[in-house]
């Protein structure tokens, strides 16, 4: 991996992170938000109106960006300048343009149920609603489970439209609200939690969420959901779960992890690249605070945007979900 040309890659998509941070008091969807030293629930809608129906999806797949364009297209204005922010899907094409895969991990993670996320839409019509909700859950319990043995090494048996699942109790956020017009789901801003799979399972809380969603037939919901990523989620879940990631690669492609420095990396694979990037204690293995120290991820990562009153880093993604049975 190319350490410069990986931080060069990602100043020059277009992200928000040389942006001027919002001022203390910004906009929201036209609307001045509230002040930095507002209780948290001053930047919460009001609960939404009731409906009169709730359609139950579970979440198939998360697809990350592979473009610049892509992320730009999966993002959301979430500080209302006038460019879509999706700083983390930058990255995320700046990773698979230097060899890493972070797809197949992610569309693994799906199929073998870690995580489950439960979508619950509320419209009174799929087509034409001018109140709708949405929201999600963390998932367990899936009937059919997603993996037939231990030797499935396909399962994703639950992401066949016909899956049951038990909604956790928490946590719990107030649903998005916005409306459906010619079938297309709009909501936001509010709070979704949702996992990033290739940062593991553990869900963050999304700021300023968004959902950009459209119900077709057969129970099929494909769209967008993006929002901002505080920098205490990005520190404790983030950066634990990306340095999980790479000691898989340095597993992958590492023979010899009890000798470092060059830890039997093979010549010009991404587990060297690894070693080389983050192994600064020179023990074969990547850990979170070398990654939070770590110069390139710093400029990575960095937070390119003011949401609800604190930096953090935009975040935008592709979903397809299909009909599943669960409770609420």
């Amino acid at each position: 991996m190319n350490r410069i040309g990986l931080v060069l890659a990602v100043a020059a998509c277009g992200s928000s992170s040389s942006k001027t941070p919002d001022a203390p008091m910004h906009v929201v969807d036209g609307h001045p938000d509230a002040p930095i030293d507002a209780a948290p629930d001053a930047y919460l809608p009001d609960a939404p109106e009731p409906v009169s129906g709730h359609y139950h999806y579970v979440i198939s797949r998360q697809v990350w960006p592979t473009t610049n364009q892509q992320a730009r297209d999966d993002g959301f204005d979430l500080n209302n300048d006038g460019s879509a922010d999706n700083q983390l899907g930058m990255v995320m094409v700046s990773l698979a343009g230097q060899g890493f895969d972070v797809q197949t991990p992610t569309d693994q993670a799906f199929a073998r149920g870690t995580p489950i996320l439960l979508a619950d839409l509320g419209a009174n019509d799929l087509t034409t609603s001018q109140t709708a909700t949405f929201t999600i859950y963390q998932g367990s319990d899936p009937n059919p489970p997603a993996c037939s043995g231990s030797a499935d090494t396909v399962c994703g048996h639950h992401l066949h439209g016909s899956g049951t699942f038990t909604a956790a109790a928490t946590p719990r956020d107030t649903p998005l609200t916005g409306a459906i017009a010619t079938g297309q789901l709009t909501a936001g801003p509010g709070h979704l939690s949702v996992s990033l799979s290739a940062f593991g399972a553990t869900p963050v809380t999304l700021l300023g969420a968004r959902a950009k969603l459209t119900p077709t037939a057969g129970g099929i919901m494909t769209g967008i959901l993006g929002g901002a990523v505080s920098v205490a989620d990005r520190d404790s879940k983030i950066y634990p779960g990306f340095a999980a990631s790479m000691n898989a690669v340095v597993m992958r492609d590492c023979t010899a992890l009890s000798s470092p420095p060059q830890c039997g990396c093979a010549s010009g694979s991404s587990g060297a690249s690894v070693i080389s990037l983050f192994d600064t204690t020179h023990d074969c293995n990547i850990t979170t605070q070398e990654i939070h120290d770590n110069s390139l991820i710093m400029a990575l990562f960095a937070p390119d945007v003011t949401v609800e009153g604190q930096q953090a880093l935009s975040v935008g993604f592709a979903v397809t979900a299909v009909d599943a049975t669960f409770t609420p």
